[in-house]
């Protein structure tokens, strides 16, 4: 919510920069020009809050180039997790998940908007609608009211008028009524009780009436009033209201002073400009459509880098090399056993029928610098299509013993370089997202002791297999599979781990990325039972889990609850669609392999 209001406050403040300058570059002092300029700012500062909530947004590369650390994701149907640090348990008894807290920063800045807001709002409302009652008794001078038929009431005193200042009155009044500044002040006034926190929506009500009385004063003159003797009769009725101490005698009608002063001395000065010329109006229209466009939907993102070549994600420094490797596309199915389809020992490292883009996630993802990252939301983008079909074995050998992250990260890296001639670049892209909160009702997920947890050893655990054969679910454990005795029903489970690590796993069943903000630490035990739906596509037809989700026959009735509605019935967890960064892998080219 913080990124959204500062996005919207830079780039409504970028937009009226942009209008003032054109106004001043190409030298337009007509009133009623500048106001219509300033009436386009308006309308794109009250739509602006859809647009970056919901428009399209064209990427401006804008940013010097950079290069993101590897992070990882994991799209197994196994998938194991350890949380990223230590998670504070919950006291030793309590075994109720933590609730969050009462409060927050957040929720004050959010009701301190709409007190302001809504008071504004009332205010505005109901002089609306006194405005529309008012009497030549409640005006001191003359005014124009109504949104969409404007009428023009004077003061009970207009009968003892010489007839020349009725006309110039009149004049002014009725350009009123053709111009629809009464609409456009109360937009005016609309925009400025819903972004009261910005300054602009303050200046730009004022800037719009002030633009208004000199545009009705133009006019005027232009029927060929005498500017001296229309600035008396403006006097007359300034003081007028001075004696009656307010032009409109009804609370909360809003009349905004005329900066009579101003409005006097540019009459006086000479003889006032009434056109623009064409090819000034047409260049003005252009240049501020353009800047307005760049300004409401550009998205800044990171230039490509000047080299010819985009940058390629370099081996381990300290990183050896195989010294024999064997690569030869595989004919049969991918292995299910085994670490995700590849299997090591020290100084040899055995890859089952994966696809190029599952190597490829293996190497500059999950073992990117060696280690083994889990929790992370990166993705592999790019490259042709026979990367995700073609699936490839890969044996290869290494002096010495190095380990099994070395190997799956910067050695298979170094071998995808020389073998597949692979070149990849990293970006960050702003993606769909959903954040993970906590419901009304709290969350209802039991809590686990840490000193109750039996450790996750990824060189012996075996997930759920193990578990079915007897033996507990080690901590940092998460797998998902069908409800036993419910085809079609799916089930995730989760043990001892931390909502952070929850919310990278529950991503592999998603369509985007999730991100903890519950604000809840601790460890905890999950069970979510749910069908799928467009929010699961891995079980979806098409899908990678196409057959788990798939309904027994004949099914005409939901399975169960879709997915976000099961988190927040059978968990107590909410899942609220934003905008967050995405990580991306992009593979810039790359060939079949070379010959052994």
């Amino acid at each position: 919510m913080e990124r959204l209001v500062l996005e919207f406050a830079f780039r409504a403040v970028l937009i009226a920069v942009a209008a003032g300058v054109v106004l001043r570059v190409l030298r337009i002092r007509i009133a009623a020009a500048q106001h219509a300029v300033w009436v386009g700012v308006l309308a794109a500062m009250l739509a602006l809050p859809a647009w970056i909530a919901w428009g399209p947004k064209a990427a401006l590369r804008v940013l010097p180039a950079a290069v993101r650390p590897a992070v990882a994701l994991d799209a197994a149907p196994v998938i194991r997790s350890v949380p990223a640090s230590p998670l504070a348990a919950p006291p030793a008894g309590d075994r109720r998940a933590p609730k969050p807290p009462a409060w927050s920063w957040s929720a004050f800045a959010i009701v301190i908007y709409g007190l302001g807001a809504g008071v504004l709002l009332l205010r505005l409302a109901v002089g609306t609608i006194r405005a529309q009652r008012l009497t030549a008794r409640s005006c001191a001078a003359p005014v124009t009211v109504g949104l969409l038929r404007p009428r023009v009431i004077l003061p009970e005193c207009w009968r003892d008028w010489p007839r020349r200042q009725l006309d110039a009155v009149l004049a002014h009044e009725r350009a009123h009524v053709r111009r629809r500044d009464p609409l456009v002040e109360w937009l005016a006034l609309v925009n400025r009780a819903l972004f009261w926190f910005h300054p602009l929506a303050w200046w730009l009500e004022r800037k719009l009436a002030a633009l208004a009385e000199e545009a009705c004063d133009a006019a005027v003159l232009e029927q060929g009033h005498d500017p001296r003797e229309y600035s008396a009769y403006l006097l007359d009725l300034a003081r007028a209201v001075e004696r009656a101490g307010m032009r409109v005698n009804a609370t909360a009608v809003a009349m905004p002073g005329s900066h009579l002063p101003r409005r006097i001395r540019k009459m006086l000065a000479g003889p006032l400009a009434t056109r623009v010329s064409p090819a000034r109006t047409a260049s003005a229209a252009a240049v501020l459509a353009l800047m307005t466009a760049i300004f409401a939907a550009g998205r800044p993102e990171r230039a490509a880098s000047p080299q010819a070549a985009p940058p390629q994600a370099a081996p381990h420094p300290a990183a050896p090399r195989f010294d024999v490797a064997s690569v030869k596309q595989c004919k049969g199915m991918m292995m299910m056993g085994g670490r995700g389809g590849a299997n090591s020992s020290p100084g040899r490292l055995s890859v089952n029928c994966l696809t190029v883009a599952e190597i490829v996630k293996d190497a500059y993802i999950r073992f990117a610098n060696g280690e083994r990252n889990f929790l992370s939301y990166t993705e592999i983008s790019g490259g042709p299509s026979w990367i995700n079909a073609e699936r490839y074995e890969i044996d290869a050998t290494a002096e010495g013993a190095p380990g099994r992250e070395m190997m799956m990260g910067p050695m298979l890296q170094a071998l995808l370089e020389d073998r597949f001639h692979l070149k990849v670049h990293r970006e960050t892209r702003e993606v769909p997202v959903y954040v993970l909160t906590a419901a009304k009702s709290g969350p209802k997920m039991p809590a686990v002791m840490e000193a109750d947890c039996k450790p996750f050893d990824p060189s012996t655990a075996d997930g759920p297999a193990a578990v079915g054969k007897g033996a507990p679910l080690p901590c940092g454990s998460f797998f998902f599979g069908i409800t036993p005795g419910r085809p079609g029903v799916l089930s995730a489970h989760g043990h001892g781990i931390g909502l952070d690590a929850f919310a990278h796993n529950i991503t592999k069943l998603l369509d985007r990325p999730v991100y903890d903000k519950t604000g809840i630490a601790g460890l905890f035990d999950f069970d979510v039972k749910f069908a799928s739906d467009e929010t699961t596509p891995r079980f979806q037809p098409g899908g990678d889990l196409a057959r788990w989700g798939a309904a027994p026959d004949g099914a005409s009735e939901p399975l169960g609850p879709r997915f976000p509605a099961a988190l927040q019935q059978q968990l107590g967890l909410k899942l609220e669609p934003a905008k967050g960064p995405g990580e991306f892998v992009v593979i810039d080219g790359v060939e079949r392999p070379s010959a052994n």
